[in-house]
């Protein structure tokens, strides 16, 4: 696609040096994925400013260059094989050509956002789709899922605009009609989804999280909010849990800009759940919908299970939503590392969960708790470079459901290992740090686990989940903690 034609379509302001008319054949912000007529986004991030890998690209052919209006261009001018664009804001930029440069044909294309529950509601909504025998796809933490096979992993929940943009034009060229992704709050306000506008806007709830980038909460809620503002219009339809306390937030906004709402949760217009009664693993849930009254067993560890499938079947059949259509819950399947407990030769009861927020770790406890005979164990861990404000809260929230508890290292990253852990008991009262053990080396920490763990105990893997990987300094190292499972108690 010629460069001029890409460019017309753009509202971003932008000016243009050395301009050339080029076929241009993929665009990115990696500078080792640049090959000849090829857009190099320059973007300044926290870790890595784009600029400073240019004069490893001078030598391509046809080179575009995607700069901040601030940065120092003449020295790009000797070069005649480059053309510089210029923009106050290179990321959105970058987003809306790599919008108009991949085309797609989908019929609809949903976005969630919200503290927990995104990955589980995506994974729900992709599998009922494929239930429902149509053509579809699933974008976010699990990688980029088309039909029932993952195709692509995805180092970031919302991934770069033009990885997103690439991967729907490619499987919408293989007849995918439907597309479900994840929205982070740091994906949205480096307006990596723009300039989408969606057929529906999700929101499941709002706790602490991601405040090392946001800085306050509040920042934080704006971020998540301008899915429903930004990405938007007329027709598209906004499903928000009630259930939440900035769910207000949420409906204020659609309000404002007449978006048709989809409620559900116990102060509900449209989905009211009446009544939740727990019997023996099973949850008998009693619902109206429309003012229609009836109940439906959930086969499920935890509430919250619940939520997002009920959010998973708006999301599908919006408000032609029926009790029949409950059915389908009985055949779907948790993600992978959401409350899935590793099956093993000693018939021990070891889960793994991604929670890695104090809430998310909160709901994993609780449930497991309501089920557990015996001690509940938990070995959490916190990030390097990330929110420092919620390690004691992870501890805290352990401590409320856990018998015993080990910290051990999670991706230390650029961080040292012990300053992490310090961090994570630095408030918690002396008299309680007794049911506290620090294993540093992940894999001892789960080996040692094991080898306390009764009959009737369970121990809970929090943290990584489906992760495979360990991040250490700036290296990432194979690491699974199902794996490690599998492993030692198979020897």
């Amino acid at each position: 696609m010629k460069l001029e034609r890409v460019l017309k379509n753009c509202q971003t302001a932008f000016t243009i040096e050395n301009f050339k008319n080029i076929n241009l054949k993929g665009i990115s912000n990696n500078s080792r994925e640049i090959k000849d007529n090829f857009l190099f986004g320059a973007i300044k991030g926290n870790e890595f400013n784009g600029e400073e890998f240019i004069k490893e690209l001078i030598l391509f052919k046809n080179l575009v260059i995607v700069l901040s209006s601030k940065s120092n261009s003449k020295i790009y001018n000797q070069y005649n094989n480059i053309t510089i664009i210029k923009t106050k804001n290179v990321r959105k930029l970058i987003a809306e050509i790599s919008y108009f440069f991949y085309p797609k044909s989908l019929n609809e294309i949903v976005a969630i956002t919200g503290t927990n529950g995104k990955t589980s509601i995506a994974e729900y909504v992709r599998q009922i789709w494929n239930i429902k025998k149509i053509n579809c796809c699933s974008i976010g933490t699990l990688g980029i899922v088309y039909g029932k096979k993952k195709i692509h992993d995805t180092n970031l929940t919302t991934p770069e605009p033009h990885e997103i943009n690439k991967s729907l034009s490619l499987i919408s060229k293989k007849g995918c009609k439907k597309a479900v992704i994840e929205a982070s709050s740091i994906g949205l306000d480096q307006n990596r989804l723009y300039p989408f506008k969606f057929n529906k806007v999700v929101f499941t709830n709002l706790t602490i999280d991601h405040l090392d980038y946001h800085k306050s909460f509040e920042k934080y809620k704006y971020s998540k909010g301008l899915l429903f503002k930004n990405y938007t219009n007329d027709n598209s339809i906004g499903i928000i849990n009630t259930d939440s306390k900035y769910s207000k937030f949420f409906l204020e906004i659609c309000k404002k800009k007449k978006i048709e709402i989809i409620d559900f949760g116990k102060k509900a217009n449209f989905l009211k759940i009446i009544k939740i009664k727990n019997q023996d693993k099973l949850f008998n849930i009693f619902l109206s919908i429309n003012e229609k009254q009836f109940n439906i067993f959930f086969e499920s560890f935890s509430i919250y299970e619940i939520y997002n499938k009920i959010c998973a079947l708006l999301i599908v059949f919006g408000k032609s939503l029926k009790e029949k259509h409950f059915q389908i819950i009985k055949k779907l399947k948790n993600p992978p590392g959401r409350i899935e407990k590793i099956s093993n030769i000693k018939d021990l009861h070891i889960f793994v969960d991604y929670a890695h927020t104090p809430d998310a770790l909160k709901n994993v406890l609780s449930a497991l708790k309501k089920s557990c005979p015996g001690k509940l164990i938990t070995i959490i861990g916190c990030g390097g470079d990330r929110d420092k404000l919620k390690r004691p809260l992870m501890t805290k929230e352990a401590l409320k459901f856990s018998n015993k508890i080990i910290i051990t290292d999670d991706n230390p990253r650029n961080e040292e290992p012990h300053k992490i852990r310090k961090e994570m008991i630095s408030k918690i009262p002396k008299k309680k740090l007794i049911h506290i053990k620090e294993v540093p080396n992940r894999k001892k920490a789960i080996q040692y686990c094991i080898n306390i763990l009764g009959k009737n105990d369970f121990l809970l893997i929090a943290g990584k989940g489906h992760e495979e990987y360990q991040i250490i300094k700036n290296k990432k190292f194979f690491f699974s903690d199902k794996q490690i499972v599998k492993e030692f108690i198979n020897k």
